[in-house]
């Protein structure tokens, strides 16, 4: 089988390139957090480079197969209620994906964002400068729990194809959709009998206000939310900032049942010595492991 390569910009913890690696593509990841090389190396996602790619841009020696990226959210994001939009230092980061699209020149490319991003003007003035570039591009909305994950997280995909029509990417997707949902509970329950640190990543932290409001988060108010065990996970973030509590336990969610249910297998795991803060806020910005190997799969027969 030809081998396929995929180069992933702002890479995080791999949500993006573990679903290429499973489908046979060779990945190479950046992001500026020194953390993501630990992780590729770890989980054998590929190869991973510490590089800001606001001051620096990407150079490959021929135009990979395929061009992949989450450029942070932050601008658009429902919960940042202080900078947003082009007050936000972040923002310059989404016209750096598609700087590299048309320096790259990849045969296709993969972005994921927020759905709100749609909204700014930047992404509607680029998605003309590179269809007048010869590609065929098209966005659409998308849910993790379509695909297999225990999150009803939505996020916005945009695709586009140099030699290939980006519809028939969509389709390829709606024929992936799986018709049965997978909840929480279904995620998480095989750590049910793991007590705190006896599964890779099944770490928690305590706080000690949870009983004091619990009429808070009993009535999932002030971003505090019980998880319900028989559906898919709302969108969450860092658990450290936004309590996300357990279906069962009088605690929040461990990282271990977070990347359960954003899609990631038991096998995946965080290097040793990660700060638990680090990890919450690792998985809040992932890309679903179950949905990117989704997109995977349609781009290998489509290239």
């Amino acid at each position: 089988m030809e081998v396929r390569r995929a180069v992933d910009l702002f890479a995080g913890m791999g949500g993006l390139s573990a679903g290429f690696a499973l489908e046979g593509f060779e990945v190479i990841g950046y992001d500026k957090n020194p953390v993501t090389a630990k992780i590729y190396r770890v989980n054998g996602i590929g190869v991973a480079f510490e590089l800001d790619l606001m001051e620096r841009c990407v150079k490959v020696a021929e135009a990979p197969d395929v061009l992949l990226g989450g450029p942070p959210c932050r601008p658009w994001s429902p919960l940042n209620l202080k900078k947003r939009g082009r007050d936000h230092p972040d923002h310059p980061l989404l016209e750096v994906f598609f700087r590299h699209v048309l320096d790259l020149e990849p045969h296709a490319f993969l972005m994921e964002n927020v759905p709100n991003v749609s909204s700014d003007p930047c992404f509607s003035v680029w998605i003309a400068v590179l269809r007048e570039a010869g590609y065929s591009v098209d966005f659409r909305a998308v849910r993790y729990s379509d695909f297999g994950a225990a999150s009803s997280r939505r996020r916005l995909v945009l695709a586009g194809f140099r030699n290939g029509d980006v519809q028939e990417f969509f389709c390829g997707l709606e024929r992936l959709k799986r018709r049965k949902r997978k909840t929480v509970m279904g995620a998480i329950k095989k750590y049910l009998r793991f007590r705190k640190g006896e599964f890779p990543d099944h770490d928690w932290f305590e706080s000690g206000v949870l009983n004091r409001y619990r009429e808070k988060y009993s009535g999932n108010r002030y971003g505090w939310y019980r998880l319900r065990p028989d559906r898919p996970a709302p969108s969450f973030g860092n658990i450290m900032k936004t309590y996300i509590l357990h279906p069962l336990e009088e605690r929040v969610i461990s990282v271990r049942e977070a990347m359960a249910i954003m899609g990631f297998d038991d096998r995946f795991r965080f290097p040793p010595d990660t700060p638990l803060g680090t990890r919450y806020q690792m998985v809040a910005d992932c890309v679903s492991p179950a949905f990117s190997r989704a997109c995977a799969r349609i781009l290998r027969r489509m290239l």
